[in-house]
């Protein structure tokens, strides 16, 4: 093993061995020890000390440089681990984010959806009033309208009837003339037809079915002005103005 100190400079460090001094001893024996240990090698006296010291300061270091390696060692291992659990720490840390992110994501989608679906339902519920209301107001509407087209055919009726009545008290003959033949074209199979008519329009209808066999003209003051009732063997058909415009008005009326 390499010697720290220079051999070179051993004698500097070279501890003088102590002399003790005997208190009993007479001072003849006190030089003669001094002179004996005087007397003895200066090698011997020089060099033990050096050795000791020397193996003992080798002893210190090698110790001191296994402690140094201990140390470093368990700093290496003490950063090694510092290293990993600071990885550890980033893989959890990047995981967790993730994590944060994702479940942020799926709860601000799934609000999104929420809020839309709340939205569409309440744009629906909304269209369904708006469609009930319109519904509503159609049918309102048709109503009036109904009443309005009933009111106005009534009206129309009630011109019509003044109409005709004026032109019954003009042409009342012409109008049960021209009414008879539409009727007796319905009963075209009858084989014995009676027409009442109004007393005023006797003459003109006697005329008109004098050259006819199988029908006859009888005068009736139950009969309107124009009207004609036609009584036959296969049926019975009231030609009365008044009664005819009486069920157009129940049919308008109706619907």
């Amino acid at each position: 093993m390499r010697n720290i100190i220079n051999p070179k400079r051993a004698k500097d460090h070279t501890v003088e061995p102590y002399h003790f001094k005997v208190l009993s001893a007479s001072k003849e024996e006190t030089v003669a020890a001094e002179e004996k240990v005087e007397d003895k090698p200066s090698k011997e006296v020089v060099n033990k000390p050096v050795v000791q010291i020397d193996e003992q300061q080798n002893r210190f270091i090698e110790e001191l440089l296994k402690k140094s390696d201990e140390l470093s060692s368990n700093i290496i291992k003490l950063q090694m681990q510092i290293e990993k659990q600071e990885a550890d720490f980033n893989n959890r840390l990047e995981s967790e984010l993730k994590r944060e992110a994702q479940s942020a994501y799926e709860k601000g989608y799934q609000k999104a959806k929420n809020d839309l679906e709340e939205d569409m339902k309440t744009l629906k519920n909304r269209f369904l009033d708006s469609i009930k209301t319109m519904d509503s107001e159609v049918k309102k509407g048709n109503e009036a309208l109904k009443q309005f087209e009933n009111e106005l055919s009534s009206a129309a009726l009630e011109v019509a009837k003044e109409v005709i009545l004026k032109e019954l008290k003009e042409s009342s003959s012409s109008i049960a003339s021209a009414l008879s033949k539409k009727l007796v074209e319905e009963l075209k199979d009858a084989k014995s037809i009676k027409l009442k008519v109004n007393p005023k329009d006797y003459e003109a209808l006697t005329k008109a079915y004098t050259d006819i066999a199988n029908i006859s003209v009888e005068s009736d003051g139950a009969i309107m002005e124009g009207g004609v009732v036609v009584l036959s063997d296969v049926g019975n058909l009231d030609g009365n103005i008044m009664t005819r415009l009486e069920k157009v008005k129940s049919l308008v009326r109706n619907g």
